[in-house]
């Protein structure tokens, strides 16, 4: 079976329309990474935090990656090295980006911080097990004498990718699982909002980055690991533009609620719609999660026939005070903004903010 993996050593040159696809699917991928850089520059204002900065390693890794498998299927040059070294940099930092940029959201939605360090876990121990050893065969493979890694490494290459695959899906699945809990809550507010079409988008999207990530398993375990590799550069850039569909959702519900006062807050720190900074934490005594659900018109200042009704979702965990004061500023007092400000003073933006 190994030696119907094409493309894995040096010697493998693909041609005829395999070469004519992998240029074509690198190139929508080089144009998509290009497009990315646009948007990153445009739409994040503040440029720090886990969310931006694992998008921006997410995106900029795709280029590297492509770059090196282009020059490896052209074999414009000798020095097998160079673009090794390209596609195992860029190969790390798409892939295992790609799950942070995934992880860093999932706390929008999830409550339980214990579930929250157990998939950044994961995340660590899975790229530790299947990066490092691919470095070592992908070398190998492309060294002067590749055989004898040839077969380990086309047996590691399904190995990891079903690995990946599955960490994929596991976050997606609890980011689809927890969201529908929520739309479940937000049956009571009547949608105002748009809150539970935000939320269906969302599950929408997770379940489309499962789907095409089944496409990149199909391509491995059918031995084509040279339209693999190539493919799986396109399908990284799409599910990275897939997440400004999320964001631009985010500032589209955002904006249309600023005046509607929507506000949604985990352990006490304030999702805002409102331009603010670090959110103070008032903690009351007692444990457990608490949700609340109300709707009040304000201050009865009527103006015409226009009366101004708000509408909130609060859900919130609670922990004892001590707790809380023990903390300090630790780590633990970490906020995470999703704001947009007023459409008429300046453009809307989600900001994700560890402090």
């Amino acid at each position: 079976m190994a030696t119907n993996d094409n493309g894995i050593s040096k010697d493998s040159v693909p041609t005829g329309w395999t070469l004519v696809a992998i240029i074509v699917f690198i190139s929508m991928a080089l144009y998509n990474v290009v497009e990315l850089s646009f948007i990153i520059l445009a739409t994040f204002k503040r440029r720090s935090g886990l969310y931006f900065w694992s998008f921006v390693v997410a995106a900029w890794g795709i280029a590297p990656y492509a770059v090196g498998f282009l020059l490896k299927a052209l074999q414009v040059m000798s020095t097998t090295w160079v673009y090794v070294t390209l596609i195992v940099i860029g190969w790390c930092a798409m892939v295992s980006g790609q799950s942070v940029v995934l992880y860093s959201r999932l706390h929008l939605v999830m409550l339980s911080d214990r579930r929250l360090r157990m998939i950044l876990t994961m995340i660590i121990v899975d790229g530790i097990i299947c990066h490092i050893p691919i470095i070592v065969m992908v070398y190998g493979a492309n060294s002067p004498n590749p055989q004898p890694y040839i077969v380990p490494y086309s047996v590691y290459e399904k190995v990891q990718v079903t690995i990946f695959f599955i960490q994929e899906v596991i976050i997606s699945g609890c980011y689809i699982y927890e969201t529908t809990r929520l739309i479940r809550i937000s049956r009571e507010v009547r949608d105002r909002d748009g809150t539970r079409s935000l939320m269906a988008h969302l599950i929408l999207v997770n379940i489309f980055i499962v789907m095409v990530d089944i496409t990149i398993l199909a391509l491995e375990y059918a031995g084509l690991y040279d339209l693999q590799t190539a493919y799986k550069a396109l399908v990284y850039s799409v599910k990275l533009k897939l997440e400004f569909s999320i964001l631009n959702r985010l500032v589209e519900l955002s904006t249309r609620s600023t005046n509607g006062g929507l506000a949604v807050h985990r352990g006490n720190v304030w999702m805002d719609t409102l331009d603010g900074g670090k959110q103070k934490r008032v903690v009351e005594q007692g444990l457990g999660n608490k949700v609340q659900v109300h709707s009040e018109v304000s201050s009865a200042k009527a103006q015409g026939k226009n009366i101004a009704m708000t509408t909130e979702i609060s859900i919130q965990r609670s922990r004892r005070r001590s707790e809380w004061e023990s903390d300090g500023n630790s780590a633990d007092d970490r906020s995470d903004i999703a704001r947009a400000a007023s459409s008429s003073s300046r453009q809307g933006i989600i900001e994700d903010r560890y402090c």
